[in-house]
């Protein structure tokens, strides 16, 4: 039964990419035949996602998905959407169901009594809430023995995990758990083992690194800054964002990409989220990473027709939007979570009110972006060439643009930035 052959599919973020990644060097160390993408399989792991009520609609409908490819599929379902409503994957084909926490031990065990024959009691497996506070070390995801070679062109490592922010809209630190931090020599231990020419550094609030185990990210940079590869932060909140950290990226060999999660532009708003700064204090940090990195790509994401937020207090929050000037915006409207503070304490804005708000801020967010590539006409950048698109090849600047090319894919080429194509890239001659 080892010659099962067995896929991964992975919903979500870079987190659930990182350990959608262990969970396939977990099986092919134990000898089983696994990798990632939805293929014709045997058996599928799912590792959902729940960020939104379209995460979880769309982690569901998956199951449907892999039972078309295979009826006589088993289906083992892991993450976020099974840890918060487990009972909604108790569906055909589904033999095991479990949380967030180790996730490749479980599926590991999974698929061992898949191979005996054994039943499986699909609703017994699920992780308790209670437990998710396992350092990140004991969470079975992080044995560096057993972390795999990317089978992307990036290689992602998780150093942190769980989020102490409870913003009112978000129900992830109830399923993920309180934050902890890897040791900086457990990280630095993993980063030598990986051979990509660009490593992403993520973690469900890596901003908090550290804070559990007496350090901070801009140590964990520094630790990180010999490392010869091309190095790229994920997501950050803005307060994680000085002086101490900057100088490290700047001479540690790291992208001039800051993904700040601002969420509204307007106080009032940003308040009633429960977020801890305010639109100044914001942009203020903005103009400090201007002031190491003039070209730097700072894209954001915004949620859009929150409960609280007026016709005013929506254009108070365009305002601000505009004037930050971000290389890219991620826009998404409101989505109520059950369980969460908002959820309890607000109603919802009228369909009609959100979807035109999302379109008047999708237009805000090309003129923005669309303005970023202009000023980077004429730079030249190496560019990380990754992929085909039609008659280029296509990868990505230190500061996040995409670049369409003629160069060879899986090198770092260094390009000039000609002329905007289309209206999300620009064409690079060498």
């Amino acid at each position: 039964m080892e010659s099962l052959n067995i896929r991964v599919i992975t919903l979500g973020c870079k987190v659930n990419q990182c350990e959608s990644a262990s969970i396939v060097a977990t099986l092919r160390l134990n000898n089983y035949s696994a990798s990632e993408g939805l293929e014709p399989a045997d058996v599928y792991i799912l590792n959902t996602c729940s960020v939104t009520a379209e995460a979880d609609k769309k982690s569901r409908q998956y199951i449907a998905k892999m039972r078309k490819l295979n009826p006589e599929c088993k289906i083992i379902v892991v993450g976020c959407s099974s840890q918060n409503a487990p009972k909604g994957f108790n569906k055909n084909n589904v033999v095991a169901i479990g949380g967030t926490l180790n996730k490749s031990d479980f599926v590991l065990k999974t698929i061992e009594n898949i191979c005996k024959n054994n039943q499986y009691n699909t609703l017994s497996n699920i992780i308790l809430l209670d437990n998710l506070t396992e350092s990140v070390e004991k969470c079975g995801e992080y044995c560096y023995e057993e972390y795999p070679e990317s089978d992307k062109t990036r290689a992602f490592i998780k150093i942190q995990d769980g989020c102490n922010r409870f913003c009112t809209y978000c129900i992830i630190p109830y399923l993920r758990g309180r934050s902890r931090s890897r040791s900086i020599e457990d990280v630095v231990r993993e980063f030598d083992r990986i051979e990509s020419k660009e490593t992403v550094i993520t973690g469900v609030d890596i901003s908090a690194y550290g804070m559990d185990i007496n350090t901070n990210l801009a140590a964990l940079l520094d630790a990180l800054s010999s490392t010869k590869m091309r190095k790229r932060l994920g997501s950050l909140e803005c307060e994680a964002v000085n002086e101490p950290l900057l100088d490290v990226m700047a001479r540690g060999g790291y992208c001039p990409h800051f993904h700040l999660s601002l969420q509204s532009g307007d106080n009032t708003v940003l308040k009633s989220m429960n977020r801890r700064y305010d639109a100044e204090y914001f942009y203020g940090k903005i103009e400090l990473i201007r002031k190491y990195f003039p070209l730097a790509g700072i894209t954001t994401d915004v949620i859009v027709g929150f409960p609280t937020e007026t016709d005013e207090l929506f254009e108070n929050s365009c305002d601000f939007i505009k004037n930050c000037e971000f290389s890219d915006i991620h826009v998404f409207p409101y989505s109520r979570r059950i369980g969460t503070l908002a959820a309890k304490k607000y109603g919802e804005l009228h369909p009609e009110t959100v979807k035109s708000r999302v379109n008047k801020l999708l237009k805000i967010k090309n003129e923005s972006r669309l303005r970023f590539m202009r000023k980077n006409l004429g730079v030249i950048a190496p560019v990380y060439i990754e992929d085909s698109e039609g008659d280029y090849n296509v990868g990505y600047t230190p500061n996040y643009i995409k670049v369409y090319s003629h160069a060879p894919c899986g090198d770092i080429v260094d390009l000039k930035l000609a002329e905007l194509y289309g209206d999300n890239g620009i064409i690079g001659i060498q």
